[in-house]
């Protein structure tokens, strides 16, 4: 039997997905009382190793002890990270886990040879960072197990028209690509992404998603 695993095509990329591990939260003095997460770009000292993050909300973040990633390949690089750390009121934290987010680079619709496909996932959140340098997302996409080896998910994010509105400001209107690619969906597995927006030169985007209970679209100020 041939399980499919939580790794998607991004039409002319690829996607890996990797989620956040610890999803726990106590109140009071137990062992997680202190605990936080941030989405990060993370620094890379040396090939590896991580040494200090910067949170969406622009503040730096030492770690006691630099992190060994197996994603972070380049000297004095920044990438893009869910930190789980032990907040004291320190900008140098204990740190309880380091995670890899997924960058979903925008596809230009000209780059697509076939139709668009919107085949439905589930939202649980659509959040613009509030440095505006990425709009995040967390999704549950159906899956199982099959014998066909050649079924995969295919995911994108496609720029697929800018509006010019009357106030002479522009909206870069983006839609969520998804082909279930013949996968079962016999269940929903969670997936993390950020969309990077330093190159958008548009006011504000649109982001589009086709979901069980129909279509969401949101727009967020980017400028």
């Amino acid at each position: 039997m041939h399980r499919q695993l939580i790794v998607f095509p991004l039409l002319l990329a690829l996607w890996l997905f990797a989620g956040c591990k610890q999803e726990y939260y106590e109140a009071g003095d137990g062992e997680y009382s202190l605990l936080t997460a941030n989405f990060v770009e993370a620094h890379a000292a040396a090939p590896k190793t991580i040494d200090y993050v910067i949170t969406d909300e622009g503040e730096r973040l030492s770690l006691q002890q630099p992190q060994t990633v197996s994603w972070a390949a380049k000297t004095d690089s920044l990438y893009r990270a869910v930190l789980y750390y032990n907040y004291s009121g320190s900008n140098t934290v204990e740190t309880v886990s380091l995670n890899k987010v997924s960058i979903a680079p925008i596809t230009p619709k000209d780059s697509i040879k076939k139709d668009i496909k919107t085949d439905a996932v589930g939202l649980e959140s659509l959040w613009l960072s509030k440095s505006k340098r990425y709009l995040n997302a967390a999704i549950l996409v159906k899956s199982g197990e099959t014998d066909n080896e050649k079924a995969t998910h295919i995911l994108g994010i496609v720029a697929v028209d800018t509006l010019h509105n009357t106030d002479n400001t522009s909206t870069l209107c983006l839609q969520f690509y998804h082909d279930q690619g013949g996968v079962p969906e016999y269940y929903s597995q969670r997936a993390y992404f950020s969309i990077p927006l330093q190159g958008v030169a548009n006011d504000s985007v649109r982001f589009s998603i086709t979901t069980p209970e129909g279509v969401t679209t949101k727009t967020f100020s980017i400028q």
